[in-house]
C-alpha cells in the first residue's frame, strides 16, 4: 500500500513537472525582444506553474507598464497593498481599469474590507464616465451585471431591476455568447462536436 502511494505521488510530481514545462515556456527574462504582453502572460502563468518565478516576471511586467501584475503578486504573497495603492492612483487619474479594479476589490473584499457601498459608488462612477464610449461597451454591460448582483445581494430589488432591464435591452447574454463563440472559432475550437 505504501509503495503504491509512493509510486502515485512520484508519477504525479513527474507528470505535473513535465506539464508545467509546456504550460510555462522557458523564456529568458532578460531578452530585450520580449513584448509587454508576453511578459504579462508569463507573470500570469507563473502564479500557477512557476510560483518561484512570479516575483521576477510580475515585477518586470509592472516595470513595463502592467500595473495589474501587482494583483498577482498580492495573491501570491497575501499582501495586496501595492496593488490597491496602484489601483487608487489610476482611479484618481480617471483610468477605467483603476476604477473597475477598486470596484471589484470592494465588492469581494479582496485585499480590503468588503464595502458594497464603495463598490457601488465606483461602478456608478465608471458608468458615468464611460457609458458613451464605444470601446467600453462590453465592460459597461458587465458593470451593469455586477451592480445587478450587488443590489440583489443587498435586497434593493428596485435598483437591481433597473440594471436587469439595461442588460435585457442591450442583449448582454446574446452578445456575450457571440463573443465567446468567436473567441473559440478564432482559437480553432469548434462547438459542433
Amino acid at each position: 500500500m505504501v509503495k503504491t502511494i509512493a509510486t502515485f505521488l512520484f508519477t504525479t510530481v513527474i507528470c505535473f513537472g513535465a506539464m508545467a514545462g509546456t504550460l510555462f515556456p522557458n523564456l529568458d527574462i532578460n531578452d530585450p525582444n520580449l513584448s509587454r504582453d508576453k511578459v504579462m502572460r508569463q507573470c500570469q502563468k507563473s502564479l500557477m506553474y512557476a510560483p518561484q518565478e512570479l516575483d521576477a516576471w510580475c515585477d518586470k511586467a509592472y516595470k513595463m507598464g502592467n500595473w495589474q501584475a501587482l494583483e498577482l503578486v498580492g495573491l501570491h504573497t497575501g499582501d495586496g497593498s501595492r496593488y490597491i495603492a496602484e489601483a487608487k492612483k489610476h482611479a484618481a487619474e480617471g483610468d477605467p481599469d483603476g476604477i473597475l479594479a477598486l470596484a471589484y476589490v470592494y465588492s469581494t473584499g479582496r485585499f480590503v474590507t468588503k464595502d458594497l457601498v464603495q463598490s457601488i459608488n465606483l461602478y456608478n462612477r465608471y458608468l458615468t464616465e464611460n457609458s458613451n464610449k464605444v470601446k467600453e461597451k462590453m465592460r459597461v454591460q458587465m458593470t451593469h451585471k455586477d451592480l445587478y448582483l450587488i443590489y440583489t445581494e443587498l435586497g434593493d430589488l428596485e435598483k437591481a431591476a433597473a440594471h436587469k432591464r439595461f442588460l435585457d435591452e442591450s442583449n448582454y447574454e446574446k452578445i456575450r455568447k457571440e463573443m465567446f463563440e468567436k473567441q473559440l472559432k478564432d482559437s480553432g475550437i469548434s462547438l459542433d462536436n
